[in-house]
């Protein structure tokens, strides 16, 4: 762990730009190929329509912990990253083809699975090799360049997908192939010398010992209340401008890259405004305006109310995006930093599908997408209280350093 240069940060986060356009493209478009092109229920979509996986997210834990253990002349991050995000690349690529609806559900569960695998081991280099106090700016740029990802599916959608659906998957395919094979450039620091014991095997005696880091396991909570709203929403933001506002879906692909840019702008000052006035707080600010901002949007009627509350959005999802690992990190040992990374990313994971699903389902028997908007508002106020018990370390509260590495030092 050192102090890093700008072109390590931009080298580390090249693979943000892949994240980025496979991210987006759940959010904004697999959602209109899902109900076009097999005609499924909300619910359907809600739990298809969505980057993170039910499935993958049950064994984020076990692949962390066993990248924390590993010796590989490679590293201990990069073999499992090289291992599993193929799985993604040739899912999407078969996507491509319109498969039958069987084999089309299989590859949204497949892929996503494989991703959030690889997310993991390589979720654990950012703290492996950056120091505290320049983890939100790493971070920062990583959002960065994951919504320049964003903003080129975005105009590639609209104007590839009517008549060339196929392109569209092709360069989701090869921009995270690419992204992900940049971090052969990216050399690993040797292994810490483990100092902390190695966890019971017994599932409840595991249990015990991961919530006894009790500030992490209060903002895992928090997360996951920001993510059950975030992934509730996510596939349904374009299906609600076309549905209840009126909007061609070509101007609602549009609507979303004013959002995207917004989080694009902001991505970078979130992260220096993280590092410098304090994690926790600027995380607070970003919730807090990120919930009363859905609330509104959940009751607009007008086309023109519509583009000012997503470009506030925009600036709330940079914050709430960027600062949301960083500060992670500073509360748990560096010696299980990928362990516990899979058991947040696990259950943060879960979050996103189980929101989808539940908001999708609840928009079907209202009868109207508003219910789903309204539903991410209450999660996500609900997240920013339960942010405000967790008693973070001061370099997460005021900026600057702290030697803080586990729990019950340095907290405010």
């Amino acid at each position: 762990m050192r102090r890093v240069s700008l072109l390590w940060m931009f080298t580390y986060n090249a693979p943000k730009l892949g994240l980025g356009v496979h991210d987006m493209f759940f959010n904004a478009v697999a959602g209109l190929f899902l109900r076009d092109t097999y005609h499924l229920s909300n619910l359907a979509i809600g739990f298809l329509a969505n980057e993170r996986s039910f499935a993958g997210s049950l064994l984020q834990p076990v692949f962390g912990a066993v990248s924390d253990r590993s010796r590989f002349r490679l590293g201990r991050r990069r073999p499992f990253i090289f291992l599993t995000f193929p799985v993604t690349v040739i899912s999407l690529l078969l996507l491509a083809f319109q498969p039958p609806t069987w084999l089309a559900f299989l590859l949204f569960v497949l892929g996503p699975l494989a991703l959030a695998l690889a997310v993991v081991p390589y979720q654990s280099l950012l703290p492996d090799c950056v120091v505290e106090e320049q983890r939100g700016t790493a971070s920062g740029i990583g959002v960065f360049l994951a919504m320049i990802g964003s903003v080129g599916v975005l105009l590639a959608a609209k104007a590839l997908w009517e008549e060339h659906q196929a392109l569209v998957f092709i360069l989701i395919s090869v921009s995270l192939g690419l992204g992900f094979l940049t971090l052969v450039a990216v050399s690993e620091p040797k292994a810490p010398q483990r100092t902390e014991s190695s966890p019971p095997l017994r599932p409840f005696a595991y249990l015990r010992d991961v919530l006894s880091y009790r500030e992490a396991a209060k903002y895992v909570v928090c997360y996951f209340l920001f993510w059950f709203g975030v992934g509730g929403i996510t596939p349904f933001v374009t299906r609600f401008a076309n549905e209840e506002l009126g909007i061609p879906v070509p101007d609602t692909l549009m609507l979303m890259l004013a959002l995207v840019l917004a989080t694009l702008l902001f991505a970078w000052p979130a992260g220096w405004l993280g590092d410098r006035y304090g994690k926790k707080r600027v995380t607070s600010c970003g919730l807090l305006a990120f919930g009363l901002l859905t609330l509104v949007g959940s009751q607009v009627t007008s086309k023109e109310l519509i583009l000012p509350i997503l470009l506030g959005v925009g600036v709330a999802q940079a914050v709430t995006s960027v600062l949301a690992y960083p500060l992670f990190t500073e509360l748990v040992p560096a010696g299980r930093i990928g362990e516990l990374t899979g058991v947040s990313s696990m259950i943060w994971s879960l979050a996103q599908p189980f929101g989808a699903t539940t908001l999708g389902a609840a928009g079907d028997y209202t009868g109207t997408l508003r219910t789903v908007i309204l539903g991410e508002s209450i999660a996500l106020l609900a997240s920013f209280v339960v942010l405000q018990t967790v008693r973070a370390p001061a370099s997460a509260t005021r900026g600057g350093t702290s030697s803080a590495r586990t729990l019950g030092t340095s907290l405010d």
